[in-house]
């Protein structure tokens, strides 16, 4: 367990900037998520911690040591990858034991660590298995048991579920997430999935073009967004951003309709914004805006619904059963719940 201290790292590749001087700080036993869309360098992050990837500029600390001209076997860390990276021709055992092998260990203490470490992840009864003989599920958890039985400071994760289908993909996200409960240690996790970033981690860094948008815990990213993008990327479906102008105090739409809002203060006659809310707070009632209903998509517990509200396209979530139905209407409050406001030049919000 160690804390790890990114300060002011960058990364280029020749004239190309791909990390923009990058600050976290990861506390100990923290579980921490990199998360963003492809491209915004999370891996590259990652990587760069793990001393695969070179620093053009700043430091990486681990337990307080720099570690920036550190081979990765000295940084004390142990990675996780998206494809498991199994030896095909050695079982279970052989590949969990695999570090140990290399370092010389005497064979009951190789026996103990791999033992004690397929207890925790439930694969006692097939450490004489070979990985083809495995479901993907199972593999993973053998690539997690590898890392484990080196017991490192810090254990990296980069987007180790995306390779499993939907259910396991849960499920897997509850035994890592259990497991870092269990072992108290410091866990660095990359993913592009937002709703397993918002599951599992105690802090989430929201990345884009290289730089941080925003480092929080989850519920904080998710109510108060410092800007458009974090508003959007956080949320499954995303909050709906509608671009409205002040008008005596009211928010109206571009052809002049009222959407129920008032202006919130400081907010100058005439200036166009963007109004944030979140699919779950746009309520079906008697008396709101007319809305035209699009894809209906009833998953039982919840309906989820696209919608044009004066040309604007819309997502709602609504928990109750309503009826519904493609190309009709439907009246919606916007004034209820939880309203964002971002300005829409700079996306920041006010």
């Amino acid at each position: 367990m160690a804390p790890v201290s990114i300060r002011n790292i960058r990364k280029d590749y020749g004239s190309v900037n791909v990390l923009k001087d990058i600050s976290v700080e990861i506390e100990d036993g923290e579980f921490v998520v990199l998360v963003g869309p492809s491209g915004c360098g999370k891996s590259t992050l990652l990587r760069m911690i793990a001393g695969l990837e070179n620093i053009s500029g700043g430091k990486i600390a681990i337990d307080g040591k720099v570690v920036n001209d550190l081979p990765p076997k000295q940084r004390d860390i142990s990675m996780v990858f998206q494809n498991y990276a199994l030896y095909p021709h050695m079982t279970v055992f052989e590949n969990m034991a695999f570090s140990l092998t290399l370092a010389g260990a005497p064979a009951q203490e190789k026996e103990k660590k791999v033992s004690e470490a397929a207890e925790i992840l439930g694969l006692t009864p097939l450490l004489k298995r070979y990985p083809r003989q495995l479901s993907g599920g199972q593999r993973q958890r053998v690539a997690m048991g590898r890392s484990i039985v080196r017991n490192p400071k810090v254990f990296l994760f980069d987007e180790p579920l995306s390779n499993l289908d939907a259910k396991l993909r849960v499920q897997m996200r509850a035994e890592i997430k259990a497991l870092h409960k269990r072992l108290n240690t410091t866990i660095v996790y990359v993913t592009h999935d937002q709703v397993e970033a918002m599951t599992m981690a105690d802090k989430i860094v929201v990345l884009n073009g290289g730089g941080i948008e925003q480092a929080g815990s989850p519920l904080e990213l998710y109510d108060t967004p410092q800007n458009a993008f974090v508003a959007q990327f956080i949320g499954s479906p995303s909050m709906n951003l509608l671009p409205l102008t002040n008008r005596a105090g009211q928010l109206v739409f571009e052809n002049g309709a009222s959407s129920g809002i008032s202006a919130p203060a400081g907010i100058d006659e005439g200036r166009a914004i963007l109004v944030g809310k979140r699919p779950e707070d746009l309520l079906a009632t008697d008396k709101g805006v007319t809305a035209e209903i699009g894809v209906v998509e009833p998953t039982g517990s919840e309906i989820f619904a696209q919608l044009t509200i004066h040309g604007q396209s819309v997502s709602a979530v609504f928990r109750e059963r309503i009826d519904i139905e493609y190309g009709a209407s439907m009246q919606i409050r916007l004034d209820h719940g939880a309203t964002h406001y971002f300005d829409a030049k700079s996306g920041e919000a006010l």
